[in-house]
């Protein structure tokens, strides 16, 4: 083994949790990001938040773009296990999947995905963030929900309602995800819409049902 080689060897022992560890340093993030805002998330912040030594943190990740690029990235697959469970059922119509995912969901499901998802909007609009990783790594999830919200009107829409408006289910997965977009801003600012699961559930169903042409 050569000088450098054993210049980058780390003791025995040494991070041997570090797979707890780099859980511990990504939830520290979203409660720093939480009451200091992402220009406020510093490393040293994040790093007495973990109770975790800073180099720690460098050790996991090397700049604060990679600390929040892998953070959008456990954020994705958080959402793939929520979207599986409310994907539409086999043979469920437009309405009963609706229904079902927002009339009849539990209220502060509409807050779950706020902190993480709030980041990453002031990464995408933000002009003066220069994080370029992380805000692809957002850019990258926001589309692939939109797609997911698509998908579900493409298997719950009536087929001559989509060979009549063939944009319709595409139109109505980016409005869902407006609707998302509203509702976590607007709670991000201290304020919060009680029923808006339920009202958005209603409104949605509506345009799901409305005549061709409608828009």
């Amino acid at each position: 083994m050569d000088a450098e080689a054993k210049k980058r060897e780390r003791p025995r022992g040494e991070h041997r949790t570090s797979a707890a560890n780099r859980q511990k340093i990504l939830e520290a993030t979203l409660q720093v990001a939480q009451e200091y805002g992402y220009q406020g998330t510093t490393i040293p912040r994040v790093s007495l938040k973990a109770q975790l030594p800073t180099g720690s943190v460098y050790w996991h990740f090397e700049s604060k773009d990679i600390l929040f690029a892998s953070l959008m990235d456990q954020s994705r697959e958080w959402l793939e296990g929520f979207h599986r469970k409310r994907r539409p059922l086999a043979g469920e119509t437009t309405r009963q999947h609706l229904e079902r995912i927002y009339c009849s969901a539990p209220e502060n499901e509409a807050l779950i995905t706020q902190d993480f998802w709030r980041l990453g909007v002031i990464l995408s609009v933000d002009q003066s963030v220069r994080e370029q990783i992380s805000r692809q790594r957002f850019l990258d999830l926001r589309k692939a929900v939109m797609d997911e919200y698509t998908a579900w009107y493409r298997q719950t829409l009536p087929a001559d309602v989509q060979t009549r408006c063939p944009d319709r289910a595409f139109q109505m997965g980016k409005f869902t995800l407006v609707c998302a977009d509203g509702n976590l801003i607007m709670n991000a600012s201290g304020d919060h819409l009680p029923g808006y699961l339920r009202m958005a559930g209603i409104s949605l169903i509506a345009l799901a049902e409305a005549a061709p042409g409608t828009f």
